[in-house]
């Protein structure tokens, strides 16, 4: 069978073994999209996607333990013109009142470009904190073709540990 010619009325179907199935269902948490965030700006569309990966229990009290979050950005440049990722800066305010800030070249070790012919760039990141909630927003700087820069906002999106509040709390918090 040619994977890259499979058909779905000709070849068998994908069926996950019992054993991805258990895999899957010990992670829904983390595999489950909960909240998606967007901004524009400018014709460059950001989009984040949080997703709770769980916590690491302490031994002596509970809110010593590490939460581990996973985030997806796209990056999409809705216009024909070409800008380049340049720097990355986050800020990160946690439930226990820290304002954190975070920054630096690129995201990911890249500078990727968008443009019309390659418009779309997509990674993904982890953060952890020793609290159940926190919330990051930012900007992307770009450079334009001409040498200017360009501030594109990265949205407000929120982290928590959805195992630390009640159904009716994780409403407010997105």
């Amino acid at each position: 069978m040619n994977v890259c010619k499979y058909s779905l009325t000709k070849d068998p179907p994908f069926i996950p073994t019992d054993h991805l199935r258990r895999w899957i269902e010990a992670r829904k948490q983390s595999l489950e999209v909960t909240s998606i965030h967007r901004e524009v700006t400018e014709g460059i569309q950001t989009t984040v996607m949080p997703f709770y990966m769980g916590r690491r229990v302490t031994e002596d009290r509970k809110e010593n333990d590490v939460r581990y979050w996973r985030y997806l950005i796209r990056l999409e440049n809705l216009t024909m013109d070409r800008v380049q990722l340049r720097e990355r800066f986050l800020k990160i305010f946690s439930i226990s009142g820290n304002l954190e800030s975070i920054g630096g070249k690129g995201v990911v070790g890249m500078q990727p470009v968008l443009s019309p012919e390659c418009p779309v760039f997509q990674y993904h990141s982890h953060i952890h904190f020793p609290v159940e909630w926190a919330h990051v927003w930012g900007t992307f700087r770009f450079e334009r073709h001409n040498g200017t820069s360009l501030d594109v906002k990265i949205p407000s999106f929120p982290l928590y540990d959805p195992t630390s509040y009640s159904n009716s709390s994780n409403e407010n918090l997105g």
